[in-house]
């Protein structure tokens, strides 16, 4: 099985149990599931989303050492979250503080791994969506950085940098990151747009050539709702060409992957070698 795979039905049975225990928790709230309990399943859930990101990244070949250092983190963070869950009784103050921090740097790991792997898997064509991606990025690991300094060193740092300013700070960074983490996927979109509006193979007011069922009279028709010119039966024709999910044309394409998003191209879509033009 696929390690995308595992993570999703992880993630599918994660949700199911979650819902169980909360429907358990207000039917039967006497006897119901603890705190502990809910926030336990919720944490894996949302761990098991993170982990799914990193898994699909991995199974792309790319940034293969980040993503198993993303996964990693994801299963560590997860893991002194539960410890701290379901021990915090036996732990004192300062111990407690110390697994808190821990699993915030684990748990800041694994997003920055996941949210900078899916922006690294579109390709794209201009220098703009290039720097743009880049600079996502680029905000994202200072952003990371700067959050696992604070929770580590706030209270020295905050002695020589006002509190409010690092606040301030940080809110920027996140509002920048985010844009540019909504932005990316919208210009590889529309890069896709543009690339599948300009390459057709196959012109709009081509004529085919059919024979009518009924009458047999033969004629060249357009594509689209059409009637036969003997006996006025009426005929439908529609051309779809093979494309990815992404809607990248698929014509020509020897490969056995998307050049655009890296999909597998199933057997049926796959341009045959030595095909020529599509003749009517």
């Amino acid at each position: 099985m696929h390690l995308r795979k595992v993570f999703l039905w992880s993630m599918i049975a994660s949700l199911a149990l979650a819902a169980l225990l909360g429907i358990a928790a207000l039917v039967l709230p006497r006897y119901g599931p603890d705190e502990e309990v809910l926030v336990s399943t919720a944490l894996f859930v949302c761990f098991s989303i993170v982990a799914l990101m990193c898994a699909t990244v991995l199974e792309r070949r790319r940034a293969v050492a980040f993503m198993w250092a993303g996964l990693g983190s994801a299963v560590a963070a997860l893991l002194v979250w539960l410890t701290l869950i379901w021990f915090d009784s036996f732990l004192g103050w300062s111990a407690e503080r110390v697994i808190v921090q821990i699993a915030g740097m684990f748990t800041i790991g694994a997003l920055l791994a996941a949210q900078s792997g899916l922006l690294a898997l579109p390709r794209f064509d201009t220098r703009r969506d290039h720097a743009i991606r880049r600079a996502t990025i680029g905000v994202s690991v200072f952003l990371a950085t700067d959050v696992v300094i604070l929770i580590w060193w706030y209270d020295q740092i905050e002695r020589v940098v006002d509190g409010y300013i690092l606040g301030r700070a940080v809110g920027v960074l996140s509002i920048i990151a985010a844009c540019g983490t909504v932005v990316t996927p919208i210009l590889w979109k529309v890069q896709s747009v543009k690339r599948g509006g300009a390459g057709e193979s196959i012109p709009l007011d081509v004529e085919i050539r059919i024979v009518c069922p009924r009458c047999h009279h033969e004629q060249a028709l357009k594509p689209g709702k059409r009637a036969c010119a003997k006996c006025s039966l009426r005929i439908s024709i529609e051309l779809e060409e093979p494309r990815c999910a992404c809607g990248y044309l698929l014509h020509r394409l020897e490969n056995d992957r998307c050049p655009e998003c890296g999909r597998a191209v199933e057997q049926r879509d796959r341009w045959a070698a030595g095909a020529g033009s599509l003749q009517v």
